[in-house]
């Protein structure tokens, strides 16, 4: 069995969730997961994860799903190993950041299971005072870019989400950080910014413990 995911926008209306994965099944393609990424203006991205008894059936797949009425296909990529799944991760995550005893080992854990779980081009953790890089992980844009999306994450509400579609910001407010997660194919979705500020959240509950002790 071969794992994707499969990006698709389709109408928000009853029935066209159910076409997809009909057309999906309908290639012997077993439909292991589904998560609604945005909603908007009549239209929603959902992510199909996928399993196909072989990667020649990936282009008659495509051609199945282009059949329903008003979706279009915005990403299919492979998946080494399990698919994700961003729900049980958090609790991992949540888990593992609070047996961490050191700050460096707990953004260490941050940056790396961010960046796994959405395959991101780059993750980095900025200081909110200097704007200097902590720590990262990928290829990084350059600082005057990184400095200017520290600096917009930093004006309120806490923990807000860039609104660059390859970009996403998340404060750690006690840690006195900023996470920044990018990656362009395919964009950030709600869900996905959302998931990033949850993980930035737990982050910094972890580091508010770490200096109770």
């Amino acid at each position: 069995m071969f794992n994707y995911l499969i990006r698709v926008h389709l109408p928000d209306r009853p029935g066209a969730l159910g076409a997809v994965a009909s057309r999906i099944g309908s290639v012997g393609g077993d439909v292991i997961s589904i998560d609604i990424l945005e909603r908007h203006g009549g239209t929603a991205v959902d992510e199909f994860g996928v399993g196909l008894a072989g990667h020649h059936l990936i282009d008659l797949l495509r051609d199945e799903i282009h059949e329903v009425d008003g979706v279009s296909i915005e990403s299919v990529r492979p998946v080494d190993g399990p698919l994700p799944d961003h729900r049980t991760e958090l609790l991992e995550v949540a888990s593992e950041l609070f047996r961490e005893h050191s700050s460096t080992d707990l953004l260490a854990l941050l940056i790396v299971r961010v960046r796994r779980s959405l395959a991101a081009t780059f993750v980095a953790v900025l200081d909110s005072d200097t704007s200097q890089v902590v720590t990262c992980d990928g290829l990084l844009p350059d600082h005057e870019r990184l400095k200017a999306l520290a600096l917009r994450a930093m004006s309120p509400p806490p923990y807000a989400m860039e609104s660059d579609t390859g970009v996403a910001t998340a404060l750690l407010v006690h840690a006195d950080l900023v996470l920044i997660v990018g990656r362009s194919d395919p964009v950030l979705r709600d869900r996905e910014r959302q998931w990033i500020s949850i993980m930035a959240e737990i982050a910094d509950r972890g580091w508010q413990e770490m200096v109770k002790h």
